[in-house]
């Protein structure tokens, strides 16, 4: 059995342990597979923290302090908002036979050290809240097979070889919400057409499903800009595609991204 304290248990920490304690293909003699952690969540997030401890009362418990978190793990997972990082771990200790885990995007494995002390390695991490359904890319930087043991069922493994290609990760992650967006406003432009709203839903994502099913067989850039000009002449596709570049919409996604990398380096 091995221990891994949780502190701040926001969205993605609830998707991690509701991720570990539904996955399946595990392998019971490895003290990394998911069916042999245990959590050790922090009050920080009580609301989450509780209703997992009440779904998986075996697999989970609240401790009364961060620091109890610590005393009682041997995986960290610091899965706490950037900007409050500082106000809370510096009253903490750590071992230095601890393992840290961070999840917070703003703060480089040199950074989180100095909140921690040494310890016996220490891990940066971009999992999203797919994970708890065992989908979804997780991205982490350094290489390490203690990592890749323990997140391969929660989803695709993404191993990067330094922390500034995790930052261009992050920054690519910050998509997600307007990707959302994009999927309500053709889902409700759908349901205002007279489709009901299940048919419009499941329709849109299924559409977009599919299209990254395709996607995924093309390794390189210009193949996957190639795909995006497929479309006959004089057609619904490049009626609907030369609007939005009129819009300059396209565009827009890169300037989005260029400002959230800019609050990374900075």
């Amino acid at each position: 059995m091995t221990n891994i304290g949780v502190i701040g248990v926001g969205t993605i920490a609830y998707a991690l342990v509701e991720g570990f304690c539904t996955a399946l293909d595990v392998d019971l003699a490895s003290p990394l597979s998911a069916g042999n952690l245990h959590f050790m969540l922090s009050p920080r997030g009580a609301i989450k923290s509780a209703a997992l401890a009440e779904t998986y009362p075996d697999r989970v418990t609240v401790c009364q302090t961060n620091q109890e978190v610590i005393d009682r793990s041997d995986w960290v997972f610091l899965t706490i908002l950037p900007r409050d990082a500082d106000e809370i771990l510096s009253p903490l200790h750590f071992r230095p036979e601890q393992k840290i885990l961070s999840i917070m995007s703003d703060h480089s494995i040199e950074k989180v050290r100095e909140w921690t002390g040494p310890t016996a390695k220490t891990i940066r991490m971009v999992p999203l809240p797919m994970s708890a359904l065992h989908i979804g890319p997780i991205a982490y930087t350094p290489a390490d097979p203690e990592i890749r043991e323990m997140f391969s069922p929660l989803g695709q493994l993404i191993e990067l070889s330094n922390q500034e290609q995790l930052s261009v990760i992050s920054a690519l992650s910050a998509v997600m919400s307007p990707f959302y967006r994009v999927l309500y406003e053709t889902s409700a432009w759908g349901t205002s057409q007279g489709l009901p709203e299940s048919a419009a839903i499941d329709y849109m994502t299924s559409f977009f499903e599919g299209i990254c099913v395709r996607t995924r067989t093309e390794r390189d850039i210009e193949s996957v800009k190639l795909l995006s000009e497929e479309m006959t002449p004089g057609g619904l596709n490049e009626m609907a595609y030369n609007t939005m570049e009129q819009d300059d919409a396209f565009a827009s996604w890169s300037r989005a991204l260029s400002e959230v990398m800019k609050r990374l380096k900075s």
